[in-house]
């Protein structure tokens, strides 16, 4: 009996309860969202057949006129860099920064650049085919 008592009490100490979560957005950060003036998203790189890494970018403002601050992040440093191109696929600016990092911040002189639509493409490493490409207007 002892024994029967002493298994029922360590199934009982092994036993796991779930509890469900709530969480509510704060009437100034549903703002904050809602008013986010910028591009921004994630994508997944594959490192390997097996590896991936999630990948976090952002333009702001949404509409730039003469500097477009540029930020991507990922959670081990990595070799990015960045070409935009206009509307007829010419590139009108690199960035290449020297090291690598996992969070890069960079701002792109853009007040040479006509009104219109332009294509930011990511590239990794030393690849000459982008890995994400998105667009902003200016």
């Amino acid at each position: 009996m002892k024994k029967l008592l002493f298994i029922f009490a360590l199934a009982l100490g092994f036993t796991q309860t779930s509890q469900a979560q709530t969480s509510t957005v704060s009437a100034q950060n549903a703002d904050a969202v809602k008013n986010y003036d910028g591009v921004a998203g994630r994508f997944d790189y594959s490192l390997s057949a097996t590896e991936r890494v999630n990948v976090n970018y952002a333009l702001t403002p949404k509409k730039p006129t003469t500097v477009a601050h540029f930020m991507i992040h990922t959670p081990d440093p990595m070799p990015f860099s960045a070409t935009v191109s206009d509307a007829s696929g010419k590139i009108v600016l690199t960035w290449k920064p020297e090291t690598k990092v996992y969070l890069y911040n960079a701002d792109w002189n853009v007040s040479s650049l006509a009104a219109g639509n332009y294509t930011v493409h990511i590239y990794m490493g030393t690849d000459t085919k982008s890995i994400y490409q998105f667009s902003f207007n200016k």
